[in-house]
Order: structure tokens, then C-alpha cells, then sequence
């Protein structure tokens, strides 16, 4: 089984959260989300290339699931992604942020996160990692989501943090 294989090169980590809350009205920017990316080495890419191909990888998944893809990045979810993760890299805190900070903050009527810390790790591999794990795959296959947040990270360790909020708007 490839997780096998993944935990022989990669420490992993894996947590997952989802909130509901009531609609709240308001207009987002928002911007496109790559419907594919041509990827030789991952190693080269920067961090906003390492992103898109994540929900590339995440769309995948959605449409093998029959699940319509997402198709917008949010300002304000990408927003708050990019601040917690430089904030697990900062503190070594690996936690959840309260969902219904995303959900009030961004004007969203449901928030999920995934996140994942380790060694090693491919776009691919969070995906595969995230579906294996009941909690995630939950979020990353809900027919709520309609937009996302996503961060690509460092800590001083050299380990990779991946943070994805999807959230339906409103």
C-alpha cells in the first residue's frame, strides 16, 4: 500500500476540523483555480505553483468522486490559510484553527480544514494522506465546498505544512 511507502520517508501529521454556522451576506474576491498544471520536479516549484497543484490534486479527487470541482480561490480564506500555517511554522503548534473564525471573518456559512505536517511531501501525497483519513476525506469530498484557502509552508525543520480551507460562501 503506498501510505506504507509514505511512512518510511515522511513524518506525517494529520488533523482535520469542519464547522457550520449561519449564512452571513457579503462579497468576496475571489479568483480562478487551475484546471490543470504541468509539474517535472515539485522540488522547483514555488510555493503558489506547489498550491494550485494541490487543488488540482484536491479536483481530482472531488471528480473521481463524482463531485463537482472548486473552482475559486477565496481572498479572505487563502487569506487566514497562509496566516495559520506561518503560524504553526512559527510556534511547532500543530492545531486547528476555530472554524467559525473562517465562517465569521470571511462571511461563509461552513468552513472544513485539513492540515498536514511531515517530510517529504508531494501535493499527491496530502491528497492520498488526507483521503485515507475519515476527518478529511469528510472535508476534502464535501458537496458544501464551493471555495478554498490553501498554504504551502516550511517550519525550521524543513517540514512541509499544508493547510487547506474550503468554506461555502454566504
Amino acid at each position: 500500500m503506498r501510505i506504507h511507502t509514505l511512512a518510511r520517508w515522511a513524518t506525517v501529521t494529520v488533523a482535520a476540523v469542519l464547522a457550520v454556522a449561519m449564512p452571513a451576506a457579503a462579497q468576496a474576491r475571489t479568483w480562478s483555480v487551475p484546471t490543470s498544471v504541468t509539474v517535472k520536479d515539485v522540488s522547483s516549484l514555488t510555493t503558489d505553483e506547489l498550491e494550485d497543484t494541490l487543488m488540482v490534486e484536491i479536483n481530482a479527487a472531488r471528480v473521481a468522486h463524482g463531485l463537482r470541482k472548486i473552482w475559486t480561490f477565496d481572498v479572505c480564506t487563502d487569506d487566514l490559510a497562509e496566516q495559520w500555517g506561518a503560524r504553526i511554522a512559527r510556534t511547532g503548534l500543530f492545531e486547528h484553527r476555530d472554524q467559525n473564525e473562517i465562517i465569521r471573518k470571511c462571511h461563509n456559512s461552513w468552513a472544513g480544514e485539513t492540515l498536514v505536517r511531515g517530510t517529504g511531501l508531494t501535493p499527491a501525497d496530502m491528497v492520498e494522506l488526507w483521503l485515507d483519513s475519515p476527518g478529511h476525506r469528510e472535508i476534502l469530498l464535501s458537496p458544501r465546498a464551493r471555495r478554498a484557502g490553501v498554504a504551502i509552508t516550511r517550519d525550521s525543520q524543513g517540514r512541509t505544512i499544508g493547510v487547506v480551507n474550503l468554506v461555502r460562501h454566504g
